[in-house]
Protein backbone atom coordinates (compact mmCIF):
# COMPACT_ATOMS: atom_id res chain seq x y z
CA UNK A 1 0.00 0.00 0.00
CA UNK A 2 0.93 3.49 -0.96
CA UNK A 3 -0.88 6.75 0.47
CA UNK A 4 0.72 10.44 0.45
CA UNK A 5 0.57 13.62 1.80
CA UNK A 6 1.04 17.47 1.32
CA UNK A 7 3.63 18.87 3.63
CA UNK A 8 2.79 22.81 4.25
CA UNK A 9 5.21 25.41 5.06
CA UNK A 10 4.97 24.50 8.87
CA UNK A 11 6.14 21.26 8.61
CA UNK A 12 2.27 19.73 8.69
CA UNK A 13 0.78 17.23 6.89
CA UNK A 14 -2.50 15.49 7.25
CA UNK A 15 -2.44 11.47 7.74
CA UNK A 16 -4.67 9.63 5.44
CA UNK A 17 -7.88 7.77 7.14
CA UNK A 18 -6.72 4.80 5.93
CA UNK A 19 -3.45 5.09 7.30
CA UNK A 20 -5.35 6.25 10.99
CA UNK A 21 -7.56 3.41 10.66
CA UNK A 22 -4.62 1.26 10.08
CA UNK A 23 -3.04 2.33 13.23
CA UNK A 24 -5.65 3.17 15.02
CA UNK A 25 -4.48 6.44 16.33
CA UNK A 26 -6.87 9.22 18.00
CA UNK A 27 -6.11 13.48 17.96
CA UNK A 28 -2.98 13.05 20.79
CA UNK A 29 -1.74 10.01 19.92
CA UNK A 30 2.20 9.55 20.14
CA UNK A 31 3.66 8.53 16.74
CA UNK A 32 7.15 7.30 16.71
CA UNK A 33 8.90 8.21 12.98
CA UNK A 34 12.91 5.16 12.58
CA UNK A 35 14.36 6.33 9.59
CA UNK A 36 16.35 3.96 8.34
CA UNK A 37 20.28 4.25 6.88
CA UNK A 38 18.94 4.20 3.24
CA UNK A 39 16.31 7.25 4.07
CA UNK A 40 13.10 5.25 4.37
CA UNK A 41 11.06 6.28 7.02
CA UNK A 42 8.79 4.06 9.30
CA UNK A 43 5.82 5.36 11.17
CA UNK A 44 4.02 3.61 14.01
CA UNK A 45 1.62 4.29 16.76
CA UNK A 46 3.40 4.43 20.01
CA UNK A 47 1.78 3.71 23.19
CA UNK A 48 2.85 4.35 26.92
CA UNK A 49 1.25 3.25 29.93
CA UNK A 50 0.89 6.52 32.49
CA UNK A 51 3.98 5.14 34.58
CA UNK A 52 6.48 4.70 31.30
CA UNK A 53 4.87 8.56 30.37
CA UNK A 54 5.70 9.60 34.34
CA UNK A 55 8.92 8.24 34.18
CA UNK A 56 10.47 10.51 30.99
CA UNK A 57 9.97 13.97 32.91
CA UNK A 58 12.62 15.21 35.17
CA UNK A 59 11.73 14.71 38.98
CA UNK A 60 11.81 18.16 41.00
CA UNK A 61 12.22 17.62 44.16
CA UNK A 62 12.00 20.79 46.84
CA UNK A 63 15.48 21.25 48.90
CA UNK A 64 13.86 21.09 52.10
CA UNK A 65 10.79 19.22 52.86
CA UNK A 66 7.94 21.24 53.59
CA UNK A 67 5.67 20.63 56.60
CA UNK A 68 2.08 21.51 57.33
CA UNK A 69 2.93 24.15 59.80
CA UNK A 70 4.96 25.23 57.40
CA UNK A 71 2.30 25.36 54.55
CA UNK A 72 -0.07 26.95 56.89
CA UNK A 73 1.96 29.75 58.14
CA UNK A 74 2.74 30.61 54.24
CA UNK A 75 -1.16 30.80 53.48
CA UNK A 76 -1.71 32.61 56.57
CA UNK A 77 1.01 35.51 55.24
CA UNK A 78 -0.75 35.40 52.33
CA UNK A 79 -3.86 36.28 53.81
CA UNK A 80 -2.46 38.76 55.87
CA UNK A 81 -0.92 40.34 52.72
CA UNK A 82 -4.58 40.39 51.08
CA UNK A 83 -6.31 41.56 53.66
CA UNK A 84 -3.19 44.81 54.19
CA UNK A 85 -3.83 45.51 49.72
CA UNK A 86 -7.64 45.47 50.51
CA UNK A 87 -7.80 47.75 53.02
CA UNK A 88 -8.60 51.60 51.83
Amino acid sequence: MSFTSKLTAKNQTTIPKAVVELLQIKPSSMLLYEVDSAGRVLLSAKSATFEELAESFPRKRPKKPVTVAMMKEAIRDGAVRRFRRARP
